[in-house]
């Protein structure tokens, strides 16, 4: 499979285009809808190794990178979330190993991954007073947002 194969079947795909192509590293935005959907046709195309999941805070929504490594090329599907709605599909039943990292960005920025069946605490105690420590309106000592 080369990176011109995976661009072709993800654009063609989901009616999304490439942001960024480089050798042996490929970025696709694409609608939060749409990550479940992209992760079949990584899926299907043989991608099996999903190296991580990293989300940030922008300020004014949230932003969900996918990472994956396939016959040397890096491939990120990334999308944006809304502050007031901060879901998006679980990829679990498509990648497995998924369950961790989903967990990771539910715990500490607070993203729902629609559909995981275990979103127990993993990073942060048990006992932690409140909020999501990863976002920028966070406030140490009470967890709360700043005014």
């Amino acid at each position: 499979m080369t990176i011109e194969q995976i661009t072709a079947h993800l654009e063609s795909s989901l009616h999304q285009q490439v942001t960024q192509k480089r050798a042996h590293r490929l970025i696709l935005s694409v609608l939060r809808e749409q990550i479940h959907e992209a992760a079949g046709i990584l899926a299907s195309e043989g991608v099996q190794h999903l190296s991580t999941i990293t989300a940030r805070d922008t300020g004014t929504s949230f932003e969900v990178l996918y990472h994956f490594l396939t016959d040397g090329i890096l491939l990120t599907i990334k999308t944006m979330l809304p502050r007031e709605d901060p879901t998006v599909d679980s990829i679990m039943d498509v990648f497995p190993s998924a369950v961790l990292y989903e967990r990771e960005i539910f715990d500490l920025l607070g993203i729902t991954p629609r559909g995981h069946p275990d979103l127990r605490r993993l990073v942060l105690p048990d006992n932690w007073p409140g909020g999501y420590p990863l976002r920028k309106d966070w406030k140490p000592g009470g967890g709360e947002p700043h005014a």
